[in-house]
């Protein structure tokens, strides 16, 4: 009997794969732009804002108790750009105002609130003042971290006392554009993201703020930054990268750790793609969305990347309907749930290897190592309209991009031949809805 289970266990572990579907909750407020952020006490209780710009008139703050099902509105503002939001308990939280001039006359870069937001009240800081919050982590009933903007100034805030009283410290020296979002543990350890020069950067602090450590730093002069973190276990992260520096056919990347943040390291994504969002369920498995009106998914740790239609009609553009997906929570591996122009939570499933298998492109180089020539394969399981090649060196820039144009179903080859210099490349295939990279090596 224990060997009929033992082989049952293990014929499900290897013929069955959950499979993840987000649905659009039906009652869920829905905006032609996006909720800039979302906030979730508890799987029940939760808190969406949406900020106001272009067609959009009021800033909003809404609220459910039952996970999604109802949804309340519990103030809007014509004056104010609801950037993030984070409670500490059913009634007492803080929102927060980007103050951008240019779309809000709101002034006051954080809130506060004791009923749930029907009420809020300005939070009044001491020098140096940040000008807009984009990111609040409520770490313990007594210590929340506040930070912003991306644009600057960067000043992280922090209360230690439940929001009674706040310090702030200018945090150009380490990032001198500005903060975006953060990660904390614990109150003295944690994250935050933002943008030093042209380069994104990710800061790590174990005392509660008082000094920081450069963990990430990019290097590639490239206009970039870290816009959000994810933390799946405490030994894996994942950083997507927002890119306003080239054009829409441009290099992306975003960072990965698997040693809790000591270290952070560059993975290409798609090519001219405005990440975001982004979130992971387990280590393995993840998502990243952002401007272009897709989102994409990860079911190996960011090795591969397939499109994921289940957010929503994608239609590009600004202000068309759009996912535009800008924040994830998570709750356990089978509970999650995400912010873009509706309130979207995940729903598990189990599939069949075989299904999983034809969503995905194998691809491989033969002879590797090699000297001057190697044959790049890939097996397609549909056909491609745009194949592109991108080889990129061990620091991540890029030494080739070529388009292949279109490519049937089935096995593609290209005869590499670009006399490089011995060392380590990294070799991409991308498609409109996945993209593959594997790793090749020049010897002389």
């Amino acid at each position: 009997m224990k060997n009929v289970f033992l082989f049952i266990c293990l014929f499900f572990s290897s013929h069955l794969f959950a499979q993840y579907d987000w649905q659009a909750l039906p009652s869920a407020p829905t905006t032609p732009y996006r909720f800039d952020d979302i906030y979730f006490l508890n799987p029940k209780m939760g808190w969406a804002v949406k900020p106001i710009g272009g067609p959009i008139v009021l800033g909003e703050i809404w609220e459910t108790r039952d996970g999604g099902n109802n949804w309340v509105r519990n103030f809007d503002s014509s004056q104010t750009y609801y950037r993030c939001v984070g409670f500490k308990d059913s009634l007492n939280g803080w929102i927060g105002n980007l103050c951008d001039s240019s779309i809000s006359k709101d002034s006051i870069p954080l809130y506060s609130t004791n009923d749930g937001g029907k009420t809020l009240f300005p939070v009044n800081f001491p020098s140096p003042k940040p000008k807009g919050i984009c990111g609040i982590s409520v770490v313990t009933d007594s210590v929340v971290y506040a930070y912003g903007r991306y644009y600057g100034p960067p000043v992280l805030a922090m209360t230690k006392d439940g929001g009674k009283t706040w310090t702030t410290k200018d945090m150009s020296p380490y990032a001198s554009v500005g903060l975006i979002d953060g990660w904390f543990w614990n109150q003295d350890t944690g994250f935050i993201t933002g943008q030093d020069g042209l380069n994104s950067v990710i800061l790590h602090t174990l005392d509660g703020g008082s000094t920081w450590q450069t963990v990430y730093h990019a290097t590639r002069n490239d206009t970039d930054h870290v816009w959000k973190l994810f933390f799946p276990s405490r030994d894996t992260g994942y950083g997507s990268i927002e890119n306003t520096g080239t054009s829409l056919t441009g290099s992306r990347y975003f960072v990965k750790t698997v040693d809790g943040g000591k270290t952070w390291k560059e993975y290409p994504f798609i090519s001219g793609y405005d990440e975001e969002g982004i979130g992971f369920i387990s280590n393995n498995v993840g998502w990243i969305g952002g401007w272009s009106g897709m989102s994409y998914i990860t079911t190996d740790g960011g090795n591969t990347w397939n499109l994921d239609s289940n957010f929503g009609v994608m239609t590009i553009g600004q202000f068309s309907p759009a996912p535009y997906i800008n924040r994830f929570r998570r709750f356990s591996d089978t509970l999650m749930y995400a912010g873009g122009n509706t309130v979207y939570k995940l729903n598990t499933k189990l599939t069949g290897i075989n299904e999983i298998k034809a969503r995905k492109m194998s691809i491989s180089n033969y002879p590797n190592p090699f000297n001057n020539t190697t044959t790049i394969s890939y097996i397609l399981a549909r056909p491609c309209t745009n194949v592109t090649l991108e080889v990129s060196d061990a620091t991540g820039k890029k030494i080739l991009f070529k388009n292949l144009g279109f490519k049937n179903v089935g096995q593609n080859v290209y005869d590499f031949n670009d006399n490089l210099q011995p060392g380590v490349y990294y070799y991409t295939i991308s498609t409109s809805d996945m993209i593959v990279s594997k790793k090749m090596v020049v010897v002389k």
